[in-house]
């Protein structure tokens, strides 16, 4: 556990500042960057300053910082994003910019009052190293072709589906990027804007102007449009005006909550979209998940046992010789894990399944189907990752959830 924040900072700015953020700040921000955490959480007690950072979707305890310090800490993260240092009553959200060199760093600041203290949310929204890049997503050889044959045909229903933080946005930023986008009309509604798309036109939902998702979709219709980007399929509205713009030839990708591809359809349906119209309108489902990498630095090769060997044997996944398991090292902070890969489950959606869908095909035989068709679903996903020494099985049990039949039943984060 780290106790201490000494490491050396570099400079960061906010916009609309000329100076650097305080020293204390630069350190604080410049460590959980090093840490790698997505999400920084500040809980404030009666004996001090709770940190605790979100590391490859764990959360870990920092260090407790002592009363003057955690507050001097707050005001400096207040100031920074540009929220009243004063008005504490009511939830408050901001933003800082960080810039180092050739690094950028977006971090959106949720503050809301609990009891006698405060709480505040550092999201830490940092762009992908080699931008958004879809053979960095865990997709096999297979799906990635199936993805990229049925982006290029630039019309249809893409549905990306998930539990919360399952990676469903950086999926359809980096199925946007397969277009040339500096040629193509891209609008995008998100609620909020979290990354920046080059060459896409992004909206911001902002229901306390009048600007809902569904307002936003209609006026993003009247722009022609030939991309259109759906933060998250969320009411009828949304949804019926998404799978008429898919039927009209526009390209729609949209993320919807569901834990399998078979459930995307039942989700799309249960918010009022008649069976006949998703099944003109689909054209691919993407199910995802996230599981942590096994850290190659201190990993270590363990026998599979009966119960391991039992699973693979129903999902009908070659058993390996050895698997994975995770150790502790300084390379990834002794957590044993280092980084993240998806599990998927792609499907295209053929004459078959539009006949199907149409009709209006029960899940269980949905899934039935897809299975039967050779297509794997997230679970068969994660074990064959587990074969190839990327996850462990704690992993994928920690992730998925399946009952006797090989179903899915349950996603983390659902």
């Amino acid at each position: 556990m780290t106790t201490a924040y000494e490491t050396q900072a570099p400079g960061c700015y906010r916009t609309g500042t000329i100076g650097p953020f305080a020293d204390e700040l630069n350190t604080f921000l410049w460590n959980a960057i090093l840490e790698r955490a997505t999400d920084v959480h500040l809980h404030s007690t009666n004996e001090g300053l709770r940190v605790l950072y979100r590391v490859d979707g764990i959360v870990h305890p920092k260090v407790v910082l002592p009363l003057d310090k955690g507050r001097k800490l707050l005001n400096q993260i207040k100031a920074a994003a540009g929220l009243d240092a004063v008005r504490t009553f009511n939830p408050l959200e901001g933003q800082i910019h960080w810039r180092h060199n050739e690094s950028k760093l977006d971090i959106r600041v949720t503050l809301t009052p609990i009891q006698d203290h405060e709480s505040i949310h550092l999201r830490m929204l940092r762009l992908p190293a080699d931008g958004w890049n879809m053979t960095k997503l865990g997709l096999s050889q297979k799906d990635q072709r199936a993805v990229s044959n049925t982006i290029h045909t630039q019309s249809g229903l893409v549905l990306i589906c998930g539990g919360t933080g399952s990676g469903k946005t950086t999926t359809m930023y980096s199925l946007a990027s397969l277009l040339n986008l500096s040629t193509t009309t891209t609008y995008s509604i998100e609620d909020p804007v979290e990354y920046t798309l080059p060459y896409a036109q992004q909206i911001e939902v902002d229901e306390r102007h009048g600007l809902t998702m569904h307002e936003g979709l209609r006026t993003i219709l009247r722009m022609d449009p030939d991309l259109i980007m759906i933060g998250e399929i969320r009411d009828k509205d949304s949804a019926v005006v998404a799978a008429r713009a898919a039927l009209s030839g526009k390209l729609v990708l949209a993320t919807i909550h569901a834990h399998d591809a078979a459930g995307a359809v039942d989700s799309l349906h249960y918010l009022g979209v008649p069976m006949q119209i998703i099944g003109s309108a689909l054209r691919l489902v993407i199910a995802q998940n996230l599981v942590r990498k096994v850290c190659d630095c201190c990993c270590e090769s363990v026998d599979p046992t009966d119960q391991t060997r039992d699973v693979f044997a129903r999902f009908d996944v070659e058993i390996p010789e050895t698997l994975k398991q995770a150790g502790a090292c300084p390379e990834c902070n002794g957590y044993g894990f280092y980084e993240r890969t998806g599990l998927f489950e792609v499907l295209p959606i053929d004459e078959d399944l539009k006949t199907m869908i149409s009709e209006g095909v029960h899940h269980h035989d949905l899934s039935q189907h897809l299975r039967s068709q050779g297509i794997p679903s997230i679970i068969q996903d994660g074990l064959n990752k587990v074969a190839q020494g990327i996850t462990c099985m704690d992993e994928v049990h920690r992730t998925c959830k399946f009952n006797p039949s090989g179903t899915l039943v349950k996603t983390a984060n659902q």
